[in-house]
């Protein structure tokens, strides 16, 4: 069984080089196939414009990564001048909040009740240990949790400010592997707050 696939290259690269090619072999191949003179330029006219579409594209997409490579490169260096005349002009002894954002140079601030947090926590396994990564969602601390699966109660593993946490507990019994479980709550310093996370499941071989 045969299977075949369309002549025009679907990659613009390509399909530049195949009209260029089209356009200038059809002048000899065309009339051995029974093309006329007329139809000879209709398939030339055709497949040049195709090119020309194409590579049209192409330089448009390049115009387009300059253009946001240039915006990236701008966002680091023009706008850090911009903060700097800023941060200055907050110190002058007239400055307002209502100066301050007539020049678009006053931050929103959010309140966040951290009772209304609750952490993701993605662990994985390797040998030896446990990885828990974590997010912070503007808190300074979180608090892991840790159980074998079908035991009550979590035991608290410790807590950390910097993702991952590492669990390099040993096996409960050695050489059997185990299923733990992870959940956590954040630690604004004194205590937990917020809900626990998601409880999420790994086996662990040690």
């Amino acid at each position: 069984m045969k299977s075949y696939t369309y002549f025009v290259p679907t990659i613009d690269a390509q399909a530049s080089v195949w009209a260029g090619n089209v356009n200038e072999t059809v002048t000899t191949v065309g009339p051995q196939l029974g093309l006329t003179a007329t139809e000879v330029s209709e398939v030339q006219a055709a497949a040049m414009s195709y090119k020309t579409s194409v590579e049209l594209v192409e330089a448009k997409k390049r115009e387009l990564e300059n253009a946001v490579a240039a915006k990236n490169q701008s966002r680091k260096t023009d706008v850090q001048v911009i903060a700097r005349y800023a941060a200055r002009m907050k110190t002058h002894k007239d400055y307002t909040d209502a100066l301050g954002g007539a020049l678009g140079i006053v931050g929103t601030v959010t309140s966040v009740d951290p009772k209304d947090l609750r952490p993701t926590i993605t662990p994985r396994v390797f040998p030896g240990q446990v990885e828990i990564s974590f997010n912070l969602q503007q808190m300074v601390s979180i608090s892991i949790y840790s159980r074998l699966k079908g035991t009550n109660g979590w035991e608290k593993l410790g807590n950390d400010k910097t993702s991952p946490y590492i669990d390099a507990r040993p096996l409960s019994v050695a050489h059997q592997a185990e299923i733990r479980e992870y959940s956590a709550r954040y630690f604004d310093g004194k205590e937990d707050v917020g809900e626990m996370s998601a409880i999420e499941t790994v086996v662990f071989g040690g």
